[in-house]
């Protein structure tokens, strides 16, 4: 059986590229990422997610999946241990699993916090002159 890596973001043609960030909420409130999943989190670490959308100006169609480490062998149970078993074998095995009807704002209502940051792939460096606000703001 080929491997298949999980990849970087992309898109067909790059007019913006860039980097995104999260943090878990540890608040009763918060969504659950692994009730999203119907994943238990006893048996099963989600290791990675996967997010994009197509619009074109209408309401996005979001496309949301998760990928899930076992960690129910006595080998994989820790964080230790899957790292050390991604190190032994090159890479970490994982599901891949679709969430359906999982949007954006699902996700993040599971996140502390998240950041998206994309630039223009033409510009590698740039330095803040001014600071603004649209529309102007007392």
């Amino acid at each position: 059986m080929t491997r298949e890596n999980l990849g970087p973001a992309s898109t067909s043609y790059r007019d913006w590229i860039g980097s995104a960030a999260a943090e878990n909420s540890m608040v009763r409130k918060s969504g659950d990422l692994y009730k999203l999943a119907g994943i238990d989190n006893e048996s099963s670490a989600i290791v990675a997610i996967d997010m994009w959308a197509n619009s074109h100006g209408e309401e996005p169609d979001w496309n949301v999946l998760v990928y899930v480490a076992d960690s129910t062998s006595d080998e994989h149970r820790t964080f230790d241990d899957l790292k050390a078993q991604e190190a032994s074998q090159g890479s970490l095995p994982v599901r891949e699993i679709m969430l359906h009807g999982v949007s954006l704002e699902d996700v993040v209502r599971c996140m502390k916090v998240v950041h998206f940051q994309l630039k223009s792939p033409h510009y590698e460096a740039m330095h803040i002159t001014d600071r603004g606000d649209y529309p102007e703001q007392d």
